[in-house]
């Protein structure tokens, strides 16, 4: 295991400070490293998961590396009193993830998304980054994982010799799977959810102008309502009210 990252805590979440950047800096040190640790995008709505004892649990692992993202993270940061402590997006740390490993070899195995999802985000992303190497794909079927199933899903990703795997089942499924996993897949694990759909095409990802402004999950309310209200609105109400409650104070 690589050494120990200093934590903050923003409404009782931990997470580090990184921006897209010293996170890719950080996870290939662990591709280097064979380090299997778990990177969790942590956002307002990771305060409702907490209530859940396995996602809570992966919180507060050391094998966890908790990303800032979403605009409630980083201001909750700085309302606190921790000043600026970036944002890594999940989407845009897939993004830049991929142009980094088209130019130096490194090898994806993506996991999870609908039927079709995982075939259609690789060829996506090696047609905008040529020369990314995708070792392999794999798109279970929706709702829990048996353990005999796990380990074809862990045998499958080894074997292809991938560098990293990105994970993209809902959460807290996709972290609470990584974290029990992750020391026989021996790499990295990093959980994007929903990046699958978006960076394969399948659904619209919000205009440049409105990621910039931090308002992504409003475009993902107005596309979405009916799934995603209670997220985005019942969530960010949890966010707020820990947030007056934990402050800077881990749960």
């Amino acid at each position: 295991m690589s050494g120990q990252l200093q934590r903050l805590s923003v409404a009782g979440l931990p997470v580090i400070r990184a921006d897209v950047g010293s996170a890719l800096n950080l996870l290939w040190s662990d591709v280097a490293g064979r380090c299997p640790r778990v990177y969790v995008l942590v956002n307002g709505h990771s305060a409702t998961l907490r209530r859940q004892p396995t996602y809570a649990a992966v919180l507060r692992s050391e094998a966890a590396v908790p990303l800032p993202d979403g605009v409630p993270m980083t201001l909750g940061a700085w309302l606190t009193g921790q000043g600026r402590i970036g944002r890594c997006p999940g989407p845009d740390f897939f993004e830049a993830s991929a142009e980094r490993a088209a130019g130096d070899g490194t090898s994806f195995f993506l996991l999870g998304g609908g039927p079709g999802v995982a075939d259609e985000l690789a060829r996506a992303l090696s047609g905008r980054h040529p020369g990314l190497s995708i070792a392999g794909t794999a798109a279970p079927p929706f709702g829990e994982w048996a353990d005999a199933q796990s380990r074809d899903l862990v045998l499958a990703a080894r074997s292809s010799g991938a560098d990293i795997v990105w994970l993209g089942v809902s959460a807290p499924k996709q972290e609470v799977w990584a974290l029990r996993w992750r020391k026989e897949l021996g790499r990295p694990v990093v959980c994007v959810g929903a990046a699958f759909d978006s960076l394969s095409g399948r659904k619209p990802r919000a205009p440049a102008w409105m990621r910039r402004a931090g308002l992504e999950w409003l475009f993902r309310l107005a596309s979405e309502p009916g799934r995603l209200w209670k997220r985005y609105l019942v969530g960010n109400a949890v966010f707020l009210a820990d947030l007056v409650h934990y402050g800077r104070r881990l749960a």
